[in-house]
């Protein structure tokens, strides 16, 4: 099997933000590396690591 039919995690990440504001992090509440003006699941880099952590693939 190769590793992109093995893992399903869709791994896109949202733009990177130039500067504040930021948005808030959906778990923690803290602010993210990602624009305000993104619409979708931000996390922090701290729940980023967890949740990444939390679904990786293991084989």
């Amino acid at each position: 099997m190769s590793e992109d039919t093995y893992c399903l995690i869709d791994a896109t990440k949202p733009p990177t933000a130039e500067g504040p504001p930021y948005a808030d992090c959906v778990l923690c509440r803290e602010p993210t590396e990602y624009p305000e003006s993104y619409k979708g699941i931000t996390l922090c880099p701290v729940c980023e690591w967890r949740e990444a952590e939390r679904t990786s693939c293991s084989g």
